[in-house]
């Protein structure tokens, strides 16, 4: 495929309200439910404590990181050097500037995540690992979310001095790709963090 058929693609697959879509097996609208943000986070609170309830919230983490996995990997024989990182940025908009919810979507924190899995899963690994920490640490969705991009590109930059060897190597642009999508992912919490300042921000 051309670089357009691509970033079609890739900007498709991350338009797909995988939240919206699961939250409907218990009949719940997501966009009209607490925060009415389509995300993992939002899910979990709104789905219920019940064994589906969690499933629903489990399978949309998946699926928000897998559609931005996939995305990387299929760019990955596009034969570009620039494909992986492009096709990365087309699918995080995608799910944050939804075709299909006319330009709304989710704050990109799994799609994210599943981009740097995508691009190298061993870097992938340690960009989670922040997230995972924080949030057991604290429970609190938003500060992992932030902690973890914040981190992200510092990540990246120590991987690409250490590790400047294939098959460790990432592919070109990858470190813009990150600073570009943790610089989105604070503006799409900055609700959020005036809560955190304030003490207000809800745990799950």
């Amino acid at each position: 495929m051309n670089m357009a058929e691509l970033l079609a693609i890739a900007y498709l697959l991350g338009s797909i309200p995988t939240g919206l879509i699961l939250a409907r097996i218990k009949g719940i609208d997501i966009r009209k439910s607490g925060s009415g943000n389509i995300g993992f986070t939002n899910v979990m609170r709104v789905a219920g404590k019940d064994r589906t309830g969690k499933l629903i919230g489990l399978l949309t983490l998946l699926g928000d990181m897998g559609k931005g996995a996939l995305a990387v990997r299929i760019s990955l024989h596009q034969g570009s050097e620039w494909a992986p990182a492009l096709a990365g940025l087309a699918v995080f908009l995608g799910h944050i500037f939804s075709f299909w919810l006319r330009g709304r979507g989710g704050k990109g924190v799994a799609t994210g995540l599943g981009i740097s899995l995508g691009i190298n899963p061993a870097l992938g690994a340690l960009v989670c690992l922040p997230w995972v920490l924080i949030f057991i640490a604290t429970r609190t969705s938003s500060l992992a979310a932030l902690g973890s991009f914040a981190l992200m590109p510092i990540i990246a930059m120590l991987w690409q001095h250490l590790l400047p060897a294939p098959p460790m190597i990432l592919p070109p642009h990858t470190i813009p790709l990150f600073f570009l999508m943790t610089l989105l992912v604070f503006f799409r919490h900055k609700d959020n963090i005036s809560r955190l300042r304030k003490g207000e921000e809800s745990k799950i």
